[in-house]
């Protein structure tokens, strides 16, 4: 479907066409971004390309190997199609409510680069990877090397996302942590996603600390994964990381906190989460 300033393409490739014929226009998947800009900033578009009828979007595959998520599935959908994943099933409450989790896409999250937005650091403590497509092809990227500057993506003019892809087996350890004025339902101040994997002495193999709201984009601290790769999962490694992240971390202030206690929020959500996998090992 395509009338003045707006289509509606069926395919993808019907969506790139129309992204070349029409390079001033932004796309809309469930709109929950692009119409609070036009509602409330009073942004208007001279073109819009909604994503809704590409099917190609829309899928999902799991495999021994890795996870394959459409950029164009609902949040909601995405929570009934990716089953049992506890990691899930604890961020996915914490993600705006049901009226928005039916509307808004998991790419959707991702393409508008929101510092706060609450999709990224799950996907980067679980290393995941999108898919671009563009009038000339196809390519793969790491999600960390995905946002650029504050609501500034590394789509180029043409690109959209496909899917994002999460590699197998997930980490054994994993949390999110979300800290808001509200615990349902609220944009988050800053948010948190810690992956990790243990070797067979207790000693750190794999480690991902990731977070929303500490910077103009959401970001994986690799300074302070370093600080405790193999060393032994205890409260001296999470002290390590702690000081590495007074140090690497430069959050902002804002209305929703200001920069000393997103600092601190970051290093003490770190602890909660030693303590956390702690008491469940001895459980």
């Amino acid at each position: 479907m395509e009338c003045d300033g707006f289509a509606r393409p069926g395919t993808l490739a019907d969506c790139r066409r129309l992204m070349g014929e029409h390079p001033e226009a932004r796309l809309i998947a469930g709109g929950t971004d692009l119409a609070v800009e036009a509602n409330l900033r009073l942004k208007r578009y001279p073109y819009l390309i909604s994503l809704e009828g590409i099917e190609e979007l829309r899928g999902f595959r799991e495999s021994e190997n890795e996870v394959e998520i459409g950029a164009g599935l609902t949040l909601s959908e995405v929570g009934q199609a990716w089953r049992p994943v506890p990691l899930l099933d604890e961020w996915l409450p914490l993600f705006a409510s049901p009226l928005i989790r039916n509307r808004a896409t998991l790419g959707g999250n991702l393409a508008t680069a929101s510092p706060i937005g609450d999709a990224a650091p799950l996907l980067l403590a679980l290393d995941a990877h999108v898919r671009i497509a563009g009038i000339d092809g196809e390519r793969t990227l790491p999600l960390d090397r995905f946002f650029l500057g504050y609501r500034k993506t590394a789509l180029e003019a043409g690109e959209l996302l496909v899917s994002i892809v999460i590699p197998k087996p997930l980490p054994a350890m994993a949390r999110f942590y979300k800290a808001a004025k509200r615990r349902m339902d609220d944009i988050s101040t800053m948010a948190a996603c810690f992956a990790l994997d243990l070797d067979a002495g207790g000693r750190v193999r794999r480690v991902r600390m990731a977070y929303g709201g500490v910077a103009p984009v959401p970001l994986r601290a690799t300074a302070a994964e370093e600080a405790i790769l193999g060393a032994r999962w205890n409260q001296a490694a999470v002290e390590r990381a702690q000081q590495v992240l007074a140090k690497s971390l430069h959050p902002i202030s804002d209305h929703r906190g200001s920069a000393a206690y997103r600092l601190a929020l970051a290093q003490s959500l770190l602890e909660k989460f030693w303590w956390e996998q702690r008491e469940e090992a001895a459980a």
